[in-house]
């Protein structure tokens, strides 16, 4: 076969070509800090990437849900505590207006202080996380408690939240309750409350009475606040060594996406500076393998 200068001129271009084009490929490779840039590069891997990159933001947006439950259930925990010293105040009240020494004014100064429990008492009820009604079920945009008052004085307190608890997702098909319906909690207690007010002022048998039953029924609120409480406080630890757990796993799959997609620096370079140095002595060789033409014999 007939070899012409045209012939020799092309395919030295033509490799010349390649080898930019190649050292263009690894140049972009070692500015991205990626050995994907493209799926043909490794369809296998890179349909590996993408699952863990979808799992990595599923697992993200569990630990953010678990975030805003352990916040809302620790405020929830503190309201609770409120909740309990205020109730243990008033049965501290009760067994003083149920001794029966006290006078008329000294057991409508306690009656008094009842009521400024239950007013702070529904202040409580009523406490917020994020804007958000911690004890309002899933009504969380309104509080849950209102007051009903007639002549300035509270006869009853009612609730107005949802019946069912906000859930979040912790996990694929695993939620778990972050808040409770307040009237479950408090709903007693304000009863009790409003009934011993009234007792200290001699209503529905008086101090006979506060003895009997409302330091009892005190006592039970008590104890039903801090059965919630406790409730409250497992669930919290459960969020807790989720969000960890959680948090474990997003560190693993950006290890694994990284292993699959991030280059060796390294290697990189030096496979860069490998076909550098062929291109280099390509254009020599080109530049040698060219024969003269007749303007080069004319110079």
């Amino acid at each position: 076969m007939r070899v012409t200068n045209q012939m020799v001129v092309t395919n030295s271009l033509n490799n010349l070509n390649r080898g930019l084009e190649r050292l263009e490929y690894l140049s972009h490779r070692l500015a991205a800090g990626k050995k994907l840039l493209v799926p043909s590069d490794d369809p296998i891997g890179t349909g590996n990437v993408m699952r863990m990159y979808k799992g990595l933001a599923e697992t993200r947006q569990y630990v953010s849900n678990a975030d805003y439950g352990i916040g809302m259930m620790q405020a929830a925990d503190g309201a609770l505590t409120d909740m309990t010293e205020i109730l243990q105040r008033a049965r501290e009240l009760a067994v003083y207006g149920a001794n029966g020494t006290l006078p008329e004014d000294s057991m409508e100064a306690i009656a008094k202080e009842i009521d400024e429990l239950i007013h702070h008492a529904v202040q409580v009820a009523n406490s917020t996380y994020t804007d958000s009604y911690i004890f309002g079920g899933q009504e969380i945009t309104r509080p849950p408690f209102a007051m009903v008052e007639t002549d300035g004085n509270i006869t009853d307190v009612t609730f107005q939240g949802g019946g069912k608890p906000v859930t979040v997702e912790i996990g694929p098909s695993s939620r778990l309750d972050i808040n409770m319906p307040g009237g479950v909690a408090f709903e007693k207690a304000f009863q009790h409350l409003i009934t011993l007010r009234d007792r200290l002022r001699g209503a529905d048998g008086g101090q006979q009475q506060i003895s009997e039953e409302s330091i009892g029924d005190i006592e039970d609120s008590i104890s039903e606040v801090l059965r919630h409480q406790a409730e409250i406080g497992a669930k919290t630890k459960r969020l807790e060594i989720t969000k960890s757990r959680l948090e474990g796993l997003d560190i693993n799959l950006q290890t694994l996406i990284s292993k699959t997609e991030d280059i060796d620096v390294a290697q990189s370079i030096m496979e860069y500076k490998m076909y550098e140095n062929q291109y280099r002595l390509a254009l020599d060789t080109t530049a040698r393998s060219i024969q003269p033409t007749l303007m080069d014999f004319l110079r």
